[in-house]
């Protein structure tokens, strides 16, 4: 991102949407040492579609990060954010977000300071009376893959992603196997997820292929199973796979491509 650039165009930045993407950004000037002012969150769409989801998750984006820099005294903070809409099961859409842009802080002999913003694509759940922003942590796993000789390899690899939108931790055994050899096993790992929170696995595999993708939990006595079955090269982002997990069981879904800033 051409950050001079950004902070020129910025003051006349309007929100866009295109296709199932979006696109939100402002620049917001306090003035004469004044701390920029909070913002009013946006409001969550009425009529959820692929397009709406997306431009209110990149509104709402932006305005957090404008609010908690304006909450600690910033004087100009300058936003940019995107957001793509990821899949739906009414009533819940999926969408993810990233920011990025410039804060500007002033001490009191009228000194400015200058940070560049830039974040990690974040995953929202938006329903007609809930919005949910996910915390996300990010972990590599070792895998048993034993590569043969003239394999190609693409980028990114596969990950998957593991949303837990209920208000309870998640033991949820995840199983990454290759299609075309026999069912080799890649992966197999129990990983905890908090409530309303997200778990990243990235990078399991780089090399051309088909592979099968199997999240099993078992709640209160009751086992729940999602699978699905993925090629690689797929999509352009860290997780190519979703794993839902909420209070009917475990569904799987394939990613599209994420567009970021």
């Amino acid at each position: 991102m051409d950050r001079r650039a950004f902070l020129a165009d910025a003051a006349a930045a309007v929100g866009a949407v295109a296709g199932t993407g979006a696109l939100a950004g402002c620049v917001d000037l306090g003035g004469g040492g004044d701390r920029v002012a909070i913002r009013d969150p946006p409001e969550r769409p009425s009529d959820l579609t692929a397009e709406s989801v997306a431009a209110y998750a990149a509104a709402r984006e932006e305005v957090r990060t404008h609010n908690r820099h304006a909450e600690s005294g910033a004087v100009e903070v300058a936003v940019d954010a995107v957001a793509t809409f990821d899949h739906a099961a009414e009533p819940d859409h999926y969408a993810t977000a990233q920011y990025a842009g410039t804060v500007y802080y002033e001490d009191g002999d009228g000194t400015r300071s200058v940070g560049e913003l830039h974040s990690d694509p974040v995953p929202y759940l938006v329903t007609p009376d809930r919005t949910l922003r996910f915390g996300v942590t990010r972990r590599a796993v070792e895998t048993d893959e034993r590569r043969r000789d003239g394999e190609e390899t693409t980028d990114p690899p596969l990950g998957v992603r593991l949303l837990n939108v209920t208000e309870e931790s998640r033991e949820v055994t995840v199983t990454v196997a290759r299609r075309e050899s026999g069912a080799e096993t890649l992966v197999e790992d129990a990983i905890t997820v908090e409530p309303e929170s997200a778990v990243e696995i990235r990078a399991i595999t780089a090399v051309r292929g088909g592979y099968r993708v199997t999240a099993r939990m078992v709640d209160n006595g009751v086992t729940s199973e999602g699978r699905i079955e993925v090629g690689l090269p797929s999509a352009d982002r860290g997780p190519n796979v979703d794993v839902v997990i909420d209070d009917d069981g475990i569904s799987t879904w394939h990613l599209p491509s994420f567009e970021g800033i």
